[in-house]
């Protein structure tokens, strides 16, 4: 009776690891982001932008409905907003990227280093199965002050 015992519960448990296995590989199919500013410096009171790079996996797109929002955490900087992505590649976001505008405030310290931290929330479509779903992923990028 331990034989057919010992058999059984390995199988479970091999199965859940399995499983397991199986839900972290859809869990990250979620796009990340990557934020880098146009320039290193900045002259205080200037506008910047800061390019938002969403990292896909194989034949996954980021469409253009529902809108990419983004959200600042840090104050160090003021936002300005999404610059348009209406053109590009039908429904899809061109290149996968999107860009933010802001501006160093005219108070900034020469020779400091500003944080721009928040986060982006958006949607991802699978080519493969049709499904979309809504990502939302944080970023920090930072840019020096002349």
């Amino acid at each position: 009776m331990n034989k057919v015992r010992f058999p059984a519960t390995f199988l479970v448990i091999l199965l859940i690891i399995l499983s397991a296995g199986f839900n972290y590989s859809e869990n990250s199919s979620a796009p990340s982001i990557s934020a880098s500013p146009n320039k290193k410096s900045y002259k205080p009171g200037e506008s910047g932008v800061l390019i938002l790079t969403f990292k896909t996996g194989a034949k996954v797109k980021i469409p253009k409905d529902p809108e990419v929002t983004v959200n600042l955490t840090s104050g160090e900087v003021e936002g300005q907003g999404l610059q348009d992505y209406s053109g590009g590649e039908g429904d899809y976001i061109s290149k996968s990227k999107v860009n933010y505008n802001f501006t160093v405030p005219a108070d900034a310290s020469s020779g400091s280093t500003l944080t721009i931290s928040g986060n982006v929330k958006f949607g991802y479509c699978s080519a493969t199965d049709g499904v979309c779903k809504i990502g939302n992923q944080s970023f920090t990028a930072k840019i020096k002050v002349k």
